[in-house]
């Protein structure tokens, strides 16, 4: 499995769903000194995918795809529900910035070789 095969999947399936669909689109630039240290304050920093009308009629929504690999000897001992929430935290170094600059919403999309992370599913559910 791999990033760019998944980001591509998800975007032509959300392109069916959603409007002003776009594949790394690059955020908009920040004063690096508003920010802790964790937030990626890089001038061209770039998110996996953008687009409008997913969760309502207007807001822009931005993904972080993660693809991992749960058998890997770096989760050993970790349960699949601990391996997807490491993943799913990830998003805290672009959250602030999207949420506070952007003005929109950023979800993570968390993928193994054996499916999808279920907060992803689940969330997806609920406003479905």
């Amino acid at each position: 499995m791999r990033h760019k095969s998944v980001r591509d999947s998800e975007v032509q399936i959300m392109r069916k769903v959603c409007k002003d669909v776009q594949i790394e689109p690059t955020l908009l630039p920040i004063n690096k000194n508003k920010f802790e240290r964790k937030v990626n304050t890089a001038d061209n920093a770039q998110l996996d995918i953008s687009a409008r009308r997913l969760w309502n009629s207007c807001n822009k929504t931005f993904f972080v795809i993660r693809i991992t690999h749960p058998t890997s000897q770096s989760y050993y001992g970790k349960s699949l529900a601990e391996i997807y929430q490491q993943h799913e935290k990830e998003k805290d170094k672009h959250n602030q910035r999207v949420t506070d600059i952007e003005k929109s919403s950023l979800n993570p999309l968390v993928f193994t070789s054996g499916g999808m992370a279920p907060e992803c599913t689940q969330s997806q559910q609920k406003t479905g």
